[in-house]
């Protein structure tokens, strides 16, 4: 054979059995990188990787002979032809001396193409490859085979994803927890992977599970090349130099609606994503590292590279602090929150203070399940165990040692200790109840609890007297109900009724979203309820890693999770919203969650469901200008607040001249000879003919039918629908809806409900208020006492000419009821009580209007009293 190519290089990956990619050493980048197709011999074509086209025999053994011997490994080659034509360049390759492409001749993956041409010294090097090709075919190997189906049994059938593939969560369901070998074929980005399971041959998309790195953004342009994020090309430089097509195990952990996995990819070097965190060329993502085994090693490995300030976090600047919780032998703080049985997070008392977390020394309590997965026996017990005595807590804690989580250097660790109540060890309560088992330490580990003769002593009690894990029983079955999701809306609907009827109820809350907003178990219900509080508002949070929110949400969050997150509350269901999400109270140690809210000043009160208690919270907030309220004047407030009460719906000079203002323009536009193309979209403003005097006014599109669209007229609140003939975009010459608002506002009487489904008292309500404004000449008073995120105002409405409050007007004669949260609404819950004993309107059946739910309807409420009175009850 000839003598070996003189330039140096290492394989990348290996596309078939005779092509190869090769990378030079890295420059201030990412290296140069070689397509080489080796010269003279041709291997069998690979199909498509979507499984459009079939392997052609033996391809895909032709492929891992080759990937197997060279991927990973220095090489030396030379460059022979470049053929425009094809794009390709050809060339020979050497691996130790040895000259790869009659390596894979000699092994049968290969033909030789016949020689072309008088060069000498390629016709030599062709007969070499065509001895070695004869010798491959007397023993029969590789594509030699003379073995029954040997050629068919080489051709592959790939699994895609989609329509006519395979489910991704039937795939999550048959791998889940298993360890499957995977040949990684490309890299979208450091994070992103594409490849086969092995053997199966599944074609996958994996998102590695609880980190991201940088990626890159296609250009508008398809002919110009992706913007690189920072550090996107060193991400993926970083993951393809050691893992493609190498031969690796993926654990699958999760999936997304588009067949997508999340997993954790391992090589026998170790877990990539913490490699990638370690060195600052990833981030850890939070809902995503909930799918690993174990999340802390992500975080662990985060912690590294930000200590150093490697990469992406080269600009980070740590908080504050004197000493870690390493460096010190023992520390005092309390228990925020209760992990598992043996696993705790506890603030120490330094400042600023910090959260730790700590493993219980030389114990293991049952496992907690991650999302889908069953609790281990007494795991819950475990952990309520300690949830009810250490929870908001004072506890000291000793460090008996700290050891290297696996896969991890000596600065990835986890801080095992022994956890003091007073003069409590928890870890020996825990074992002397049977909630936990004491792990069996050789002789010379000095790596164990200060109290490890004890924790063996309370053991040996609890086995013999079978508690709790050493018991011949199962602990209690367990059936919680979590209505607190989108999924569960009809159960929570359904179970409304009973928690608004229940009153106060015990409970325990098992996660804080933000301020005012939680999740309640509640033990009597056996449910999980998504609970907001009602009357009140915090500041929102960021959604997502970066975002800041608003001011003061993320101190809200922090108060309520500090003074609630698994501690025992009582609850009070008043409401409920649209998405199921229970509305009411939490009390924490008979303290209304709401008002301690409003008293730091971390919410503000919405206009509803108010306590005198949280009006006064709120009024000294104010006046302490405390954090919401720390530009808060009450002299301008007060001004606004007379400002706003002297406001009148009757503000109708100004909207008439407005109307006036509109109708003129509209009308010099001179729409009517005009020509248009217009097609309005739904939701898009224009001008619109109204047919009862065939002129044209601004108008909205609410729905597009087969040849007419649905058009509110926003200006004057009527609806009609519109030939699209008789639609024109709004002219330049008239004023936008940004310009000048609508001017009809929809209105509703506050506090008040009027009939709706029930004709005869409905027609006897409207009547009353056309002959009230008839009366009044359409001019009422008007105050706002609170409104909709839709816009709709809740209002008390006031007659000028008589001074009295309409919504007390219809309840006198019959004609409304109180909200059932208003019953005790001052001055109006008289003229109620009046036009019930009088038997007035919706009353004169009896008392029936009874209903626990806000929206029954009033035809319900009188159908019950009729069949009342007939059934002479």
């Amino acid at each position: 054979m000839s003598t070996p190519g003189q330039n140096s290089a290492v394989v990348k990956a290996v596309l078939s059995g005779d092509t190869l990619i090769v990378m030079g050493a890295p420059q201030n980048g990412p290296p140069p990188e070689k397509q080489i197709t080796l010269s003279g011999i041709i291997a069998p074509r690979l199909g498509r990787r979507d499984g459009q086209s079939k392997d052609e025999p033996f391809a895909w053994p032709a492929r891992e002979f080759l990937r197997k011997a060279c991927v990973g490994k220095g090489v030396t080659f030379e460059l022979e032809e470049f053929v425009a034509s094809i794009g390709k360049s050809f060339g020979r390759v050497y691996l130790n001396g040895q000259d790869v492409g009659a390596m894979i001749v000699s092994a049968g993956w290969a033909k030789v193409k016949p020689a072309v041409g008088n060069n000498v010294a390629k016709n030599a090097y062709i007969d070499e490859l065509l001895q070695l090709e004869q010798a491959a075919q007397a023993q029969s190997l590789g594509m030699w085979s003379k073995e029954t189906n040997a050629s068919a049994l080489s051709i592959r059938n790939i699994l895609v994803p989609g329509d006519g593939g395979y489910d991704a969560k039937d795939v999550l369901e048959a791998f889940k927890g298993q360890s499957i070998p995977l040949v990684i074929e490309q890299f979208r980005d450091g994070a992103t992977l594409r490849g086969y399971l092995l053997p199966s041959f599944h074609w996958v998309t994996i998102f590695l599970s609880g980190i991201s790195c940088p990626g890159f953004k296609r250009a508008e342009d398809p002919s110009l090349p992706d913007t690189a994020e920072p550090f996107a090309m060193e991400a993926k430089y970083f993951v393809e130099s050691r893992l493609l097509n190498r031969d690796v195990h993926v654990m699958l952990e999760g999936v997304d609606k588009y067949n997508n996995f999340y997993g954790t990819v391992k090589h026998p070097a170790g877990n990539i994503s913490e490699e990638l965190l370690k060195v600052g060329l990833s981030k850890v993502v939070d809902w995503s590292a909930k799918f690993t085994q174990d999340p802390e090693l992500l975080y662990k490995a985060e912690r590294i590279a930000k200590e150093k300030r490697l990469r992406m976090w080269q600009n980070y600047v740590a908080p504050a602090r004197s000493a870690t919780i390493a460096s010190a032998a023992e520390f005092v703080g309390k228990v925020s929150e209760v992990i598992s049985g043996d696993f705790l997070v506890i603030k120490d008392f330094a400042v600023p203070p910090m959260e730790h977390r700590v493993a219980l020394s030389s114990i293991r309590a049952p496992k907690i399940g991650r999302r889908d997965e069953k609790d281990e026996p007494w795991a819950f017990e475990a952990r309520e165990f300690l949830r009810t005595r250490l929870i908001g807590r004072k506890v000291t804690v000793g460090i008996d040692y700290i050891r290297q989580l696996p896969n991890s250097t000596a600065e990835t660790e986890r801080v095992f200790a022994s956890v003091l109540e007073g003069n409590n060890n928890v870890a020996v309560a825990l074992v002397a109840n049977g909630l936990a088992s004491v792990m069996k330490h050789r002789q010379d580990d000095q790596d164990r609890s200060l109290y490890y003769d004890d924790l063996i002593q309370a053991e040996a009690a609890a086995t013999r007297d079978k508690k709790g894990i050493h018991s011949d029983k199962p602990p209690a079955p367990r059936h919680v109900n979590d209505i607190s999701t989108q999924a569960a809306l009809a159960q929570a609907k359904q179970m409304f009724t009973f928690l608004q009827r229940a009153g106060r109820l015990q409970g325990t809350v098992q996660h804080v979203v933000n301020g005012a907003r939680v999740k309640v178990y509640i033990p009597k219900q056996s449910c999980i309820i998504s609970l907001a509080l009602a009357g009140v508002k915090c500041p929102s949070t960021g959604r997502k890693e970066g975002d800041q929110g608003e001011p003061y949400g993320e101190e809200a969050l922090q108060f309520t999770k500090e003074r609630c997150l698994q501690h025992d509350v009582e609850v009070e269901v008043l409401a409920q919203d649209k998405i199921g999400t229970m509305i009411g109270k939490v009390y924490l140690y008979k303290r209304d969650l709401s008002a301690l809210l409003l008293q730091e000043g971390l919410a503000r009160t919405t206009g509803r469901d108010l306590t005198n208690e949280m009006e006064q919270a709120e009024l000294s907030a104010q006046q302490a200008r405390l954090r919401t309220w720390e530009r808060y004047d009450a002299e301008l407030e007060a001004a606004r607040a007379a400002e706003a009460a002297a406001e009148v719906v009757e503000h109708a000079s100004q909207e008439m001249s407005m109307i006036e203002l509109l109708t003129d323009r509209l009308a010099n536009a001179k729409l009517d000879g005009s020509k248009s193309d217009f097609s309005p979209k739904v939701g898009e403003a224009c001008v619109a003919k109204f047919s009862a005097d065939n002129q044209w006014y601004r108008a909205q599109v609410e729905a597009r039918k087969a040849d007419s669209f649905l058009v509110l007229f926003r200006d004057f609140g009527n609806r009609e629908e519109v030939k699209l003939k008789d639609l024109r975009p709004i002219p330049s010459s008239v004023p936008s809806f940004q310009q000048i608002p609508p001017q009809a506002v929809e209105y509703k009487l506050a506090y008040v409900k009027v009939p709706s489904a029930d004709e005869e008292n409905m027609a006897e309500a409207t009547g009353f208020m056309q002959n009230l404004l008839g009366a009044c000449e359409g001019v009422l008073s008007a105050k706002t006492e609170f409104f909709e995120r839709s816009g709709r105002h809740h209002v008390t409405l006031v007659d000028n000419s008589t001074g009295e409050n309409v919504a007390a007007l219809l309840l006198r004669n019959g004609l409304a009821k109180l909200e059932r949260r208003r019953q005790d609404t001052p001055g109006l819950k008289e003229e109620q009580e009046r036009a019930r004993n009088a038997h007035l309107g919706i009353w004169r059946y009896g008392d029936a209007v009874d209903s626990d739910e806000d929206d029954r309807s009033f035809a319900q409420d009188v159908a019950q009293a009729r069949a009342k009175v007939k059934g002479g009850k």
